[in-house]
C-alpha cells in the first residue's frame, strides 16, 4: 500500500552552530539539493568572529529525516524554521542559501518576515512560471524540460545516476558533500519535481522588502541570468552580480559572501 506523504515540519540536523557571546548578527546558510551543510565548510571559516553562524542538514538530506513526503519550499522553509526556535534564537537572522537553498530562503522570508533580516542568494535557479500553451521556447522552459527528464530517468535508472554523481564529485564538477546514493535518491527527485520545476520563487521574491544580494557564476548552466537581472532591476532592495564561476558554491564565491554579509551586517534593522 502507498503511505501518503505527510508534508509535516520537522526538527532537523543542526551541524554547525557556533555560538558567541554578544553575537553581532545570526547568519543561517542553507545547502543546495544532493548536498549537506558541510557544503559551508570553507566559508563558516571566513566569517566574523563575532557572528553566530547556524547550518542545518535540509530535510531528505545528510543526517536529517528522510520521510515520505513532498519536499516542497514549504515543508522545507517550516521544518527550517522549527529548528532555528529550537537553537534558542533571539535576533533575526540573515540567511545564505544555495541553489535550492536560494528558493527555500525565500520561502523562508516570506512565511516568517519576523525571523529574517536579509539574503543572500547563491546561484539562484529562479524560473518563471510560463505558460504552457505559450509558443516561444524560453530558458525557464528548456530548464525546467530538463529538470523533469533528469527526475524520470533518476527514477528508472537510479545506479546510472549514482555512478554519476560520484563521477562529478571526483571531477570537482560538484561538491565535496554532494551524495545521490539510496538513502538521498527518493528526496533529490522529489525536491527536484516539487521545489525546483514548479516553483513561484520569481513572484515571491518581489514581494520582499528586506536586503537581498544575489550572486551567480556567469558559466552556470542552471541559472537564468535574465530573471536575475530583471529581479535586481525592478526592486530597489535587490541587487545581483555576477562571477567567474559554475554553479557549487567555490572560493569564488566566498569572498562576495563575506563582504555582502558584512555590509548587511552594516544596515540598520
Amino acid at each position: 500500500m502507498k503511505l501518503p506523504k505527510l508534508d509535516l515540519p520537522r526538527f532537523l540536523n543542526v551541524r554547525t552552530d557556533r555560538r558567541v557571546k554578544n553575537p553581532s548578527a545570526t547568519v543561517v546558510m542553507i545547502h543546495g539539493i544532493g548536498n549537506t551543510a558541510d557544503a559551508w565548510n570553507d566559508v563558516i571559516h571566513e566569517l566574523p568572529p563575532d557572528v553566530r553562524v547556524i547550518t542545518v542538514d535540509l530535510l531528505g538530506f545528510g543526517d536529517s529525516p528522510k520521510p515520505t513526503a513532498s519536499y516542497n519550499v514549504r515543508v522545507q522553509a517550516r521544518s527550517i524554521a522549527s529548528t532555528l526556535v529550537k537553537q534558542r534564537l533571539f535576533q533575526r537572522v540573515i540567511l545564505v542559501g544555495h541553489s535550492l537553498g536560494a528558493l527555500i530562503s525565500i520561502e523562508i522570508a516570506k512565511r516568517y518576515p519576523y525571523m529574517v533580516r536579509g539574503l543572500i542568494l547563491c546561484s539562484p535557479p529562479i524560473y518563471k512560471n510560463d505558460s504552457e500553451s505559450s509558443l516561444i521556447l524560453s530558458s525557464d522552459r528548456i530548464l525546467t524540460k530538463i529538470y523533469k527528464v533528469a527526475a524520470k530517468d533518476a527514477k528508472k535508472k537510479p545506479e546510472f545516476y549514482k555512478k554519476a554523481a560520484k563521477i562529478a564529485k571526483v571531477a570537482k564538477i560538484t561538491s565535496p558533500s554532494f551524495t545521490v546514493n539510496d538513502d538521498t535518491l527518493p528526496s533529490y527527485i522529489k525536491s527536484l519535481k516539487s521545489s525546483i520545476i514548479h516553483q513561484n520563487s520569481f513572484d515571491d521574491i518581489s514581494k520582499l522588502k528586506i536586503p537581498i544580494h544575489i550572486i551567480y557564476g556567469r558559466f552556470d548552466p542552471l541559472v537564468v541570468s535574465g530573471n536575475l537581472k530583471d529581479i535586481a532591476k525592478n526592486n530597489d532592495n535587490i541587487t545581483a552580480q555576477s562571477i567567474n564561476a559554475m554553479h557549487e558554491v567555490t572560493n569564488t564565491y566566498t569572498p562576495k559572501i563575506i563582504k555582502n554579509l558584512e555590509k548587511m551586517l552594516k544596515t540598520r534593522e
